[in-house]
């Protein structure tokens, strides 16, 4: 089943939130200890991240 279409405002928000989300985790990862080390993410790091790619599934980049 595909996503409905999203209107122009829709899209617009979701690639704000594509970008602060990416920008948010660079900076996490540059300040969180367990997200430094290697193979280990933090549940901090982990729902930003998933916040990134839910956005970018419903704009129909992934």
């Amino acid at each position: 089943m595909n996503a409905p279409e999203i209107g122009p405002a829709e899209r617009a928000a979701l690639e704000d939130i594509m970008e602060r989300s990416a920008r948010d985790l660079e900076t996490h990862r540059m300040k969180c200890v367990p997200c430094r080390t290697p193979g280990v993410t933090c549940g901090t790091g982990a729902n930003i991240a998933w916040t990134h790619k839910d956005a970018k599934r419903a704009l129909g980049l992934e």
